[in-house]
């Protein structure tokens, strides 16, 4: 999984050698910087909050240093996504061609028929929830933007079927399980969890409730159960 990091790494890079892939991140930087500016001077008009809302500016400024680091996570999160919506514009593609797949993926990878297709739903439930707590850190309406972008993200993965994420479980499977692969549909399974999380933790900040990481925690808890079930009977069944 370290060497897959790594790779991704350096292909991201190389894109410092074409200028265009740079403007939409040189651009939400700008209005970064002049946000935190109009901050620290008390300018927050409507259409400030609005615009600091859509670019998720107070990411990580508020709350301890892991708060603060959740929000770096967050920003890049934001950036990948800016970058998602506008290079593709640049070579004359669709910039989100998957998520209508993904949307159809999402609902088929709902339709569970036994206990070990239930845990990837439940995990992905659960890490998403933790992660969204982790980039929001005071799990407000103003920085929830994080979890819309990351909804929308996953249902373009899902629909993908390829990519970086991808990738990324594949490869951490892998390493985990010492070889063996995972299949696709457990995967999309666990993707369609965490944009359910996604949703959930948007909407706990919509109505204030701040329990995205006891909610994260138990649901990870159930998937850890129903996995132990899920392999208990099935060293039964081969017994």
């Amino acid at each position: 999984m370290r060497k897959y990091i790594m790779r991704y790494i350096r292909q991201s890079f190389s894109a410092l050698k074409n200028p265009k892939q740079m403007i939409p991140t040189v651009v939400l930087g700008v209005f970064w910087l002049v946000l935190a500016l109009l901050g620290s001077y008390g300018i927050n008009p409507l259409p400030v909050r609005i615009i600091s809302f859509i670019t998720f500016a107070q990411g990580g400024m508020f709350g301890n240093v892991l708060g603060a680091i959740g929000g770096i996570l967050g920003k890049l999160l934001v950036v990948a996504f800016l970058n998602a919506a506008v290079i593709p514009l640049f070579q004359k593609k669709s910039p989100f061609s998957g998520v209508i797949g993904g949307i159809k993926g999402f609902f088929e990878a709902l339709a569970v028929k036994s206990i070990s297709s239930v845990a990837p739903l439940l995990g992905g439930v659960g890490f998403s929830l933790l992660l969204y707590a982790f980039m929001n850190s005071t799990q407000s309406l103003q920085n929830s933007v994080v979890g819309i972008i990351g909804f929308i993200m996953l249902l373009k993965n899902i629909g993908r079927q390829g990519g970086f994420l991808w990738g990324l479980i594949f490869s951490a499977v892998s390493s985990i399980s010492k070889g063996k692969t995972p299949s696709y549909i457990a995967i999309t399974r666990g993707l369609s969890g965490m944009t359910l999380g996604f949703v959930l933790g948007v909407t706990l900040s919509a109505i204030r409730l701040s329990w995205c990481v006891w909610l994260g925690a138990g649901f990870l808890l159930f998937a850890l159960i129903f996995t132990i079930i899920a392999r208990s009977k099935k060293e039964v069944s081969v017994a």
